[in-house]
């Protein structure tokens, strides 16, 4: 079995927006997320959410997400069962997927008082990017751009998450190639 074939071929790609940089204190302002069947992008999940609160201008700036957009959009809670449904408990993929999965448990775990419905093993694009390139830059723009797929991230989630499968499927590419011995345990 060569080693870029442990790499899941289905899979969610995924990405939030948020207001701040704590899961205990901050929220989320966008779900965008990716199915990928085969490889191949099959399904896409957009959703702008209230986060209930006011969205600084710094993230304005950085995401373009302003409260005007928000202020009539639907909760987390009303919207993350729809998500995790659609989510099908796949391997959830992400950059810096750690970031994003403290948001989903700790609505998970607010709105379900549950949070294993995200307990299926993440694969963290910027930890494989460690490893192949221990030497260089691991944020997504880096990524998106030593790979020839783009030359700015949005920070959009739904963008994001495209862009994180085209990493995942890029480095999949390049690890087959080399022979590479990555294995997915150590990619979270």
């Amino acid at each position: 079995m060569k080693p870029a074939s442990r790499i899941p071929m289905n899979y969610i790609s995924l990405d939030l927006e948020t207001t701040g940089f704590s899961a205990q204190h901050d929220r989320i302002t966008e779900i965008g997320a990716v199915k990928v069947r085969d490889g191949k992008i099959v399904d896409r999940f957009t959703q702008l959410v209230n986060p209930g609160r006011r969205v600084s201008a710094r993230i304005t700036e950085l995401t373009g997400i302003s409260n005007e957009m928000l202020e009539d959009q639907p909760v987390i809670d009303d919207i993350l069962g729809d998500f995790i449904h659609w989510t099908e408990n796949d391997r959830l993929v992400g950059h810096n997927i750690k970031f994003d999965l403290s948001f989903l448990i700790a609505n998970a775990e607010r709105v379900f008082s549950d949070s294993t419905r995200f307990a299926v093993r993440p694969i963290d694009t910027m930890h494989i990017d460690r490893l192949l390139f221990p030497s260089e830059r691991h944020r997504l723009v880096d990524l998106i751009q030593r790979y020839g797929i783009g030359d700015v991230e949005e920070h959009r989630a739904l963008s994001d998450a495209t862009q994180t499968y085209q990493c995942l499927e890029w480095q999949r590419r390049y690890i087959g190639a080399r022979s590479a011995d990555i294995s997915m345990r150590t990619c979270v």
